[in-house]
């Protein structure tokens, strides 16, 4: 019985540092997005003048 309790209050302790760490955590930068596209598999075999295009579309969907 105390193992079981020790099992349920460790759930609990879990659980509160999962939403802590949702709660906590930061947004990206919009800033950044350029990066996610430099990493795609399209923009590596894409030639030079789309991947222009593609940095491009990726920059103007910043917020500021």
């Amino acid at each position: 019985m105390l193992v079981g309790l020790a099992l349920i209050a460790a759930g609990v302790a879990l659980l509160v540092v999962t939403i802590w760490f949702w709660r906590a955590s930061r947004v990206d930068d919009p800033v950044l997005g350029p990066l996610e596209v430099i990493g795609s598999r399209e923009f590596k075999e894409a030639d030079e003048s789309t991947r222009r295009e593609m940095l491009r579309e990726a920059r103007t969907t910043v917020e500021p």
